[in-house]
């Protein structure tokens, strides 16, 4: 009493006939919604972050060289519209991270953008760091 398989139909596999083929991981739709969201977010970050502000002011530190004891030549680089006047301000600390010494320097309207400004400072200690801290445009 042997029992004869039933023939398959052709061009169906078991995996097709009982249900068990590969499911995608993932809906089309899905997929295109989350492309198009994270488009939207990278457009967004672009435009709410600065990216085609030229107007800011930005510096860039570049460093300083001790001249005599408390006295000190800061350098360092400011990026600023055209013909917009800037000031920074320029400080000293030692080694507990205390201010000791301090400076606004202004840097007149040119056609360029970018400046680099040597300034000198005077301290009343030893100093271990100096750093140009902000810049700003001067109104």
């Amino acid at each position: 009493m042997s029992q004869a398989v039933p023939p398959r139909p052709e061009g169906q596999s078991l995996e097709e006939r009982y249900g068990s083929t590969r499911r995608r991981r993932f809906d089309r739709r899905f997929a295109w919604a989350a492309v198009a969201l994270l488009v939207a977010a990278g457009i967004a970050f672009l435009v709410f972050s600065g990216w085609q502000d030229q107007n800011r002011v930005s510096l860039q530190d570049i460093g300083y060289a001790e001249v005599e004891e408390n006295v000190l030549d800061v350098k360092f680089e400011v990026h600023a519209p055209a013909d917009t006047p800037v000031a920074c301000a320029v400080e000293a600390l030692n080694t507990s991270k205390a201010t000791i010494g301090w400076k606004i320097v202004e840097v007149p309207a040119s056609e360029q953008r970018e400046h680099t400004v040597t300034t000198r400072l005077v301290t009343t200690g030893p100093a271990t760091a100096a750093t140009a801290r902000s810049c700003w445009a001067v109104e």
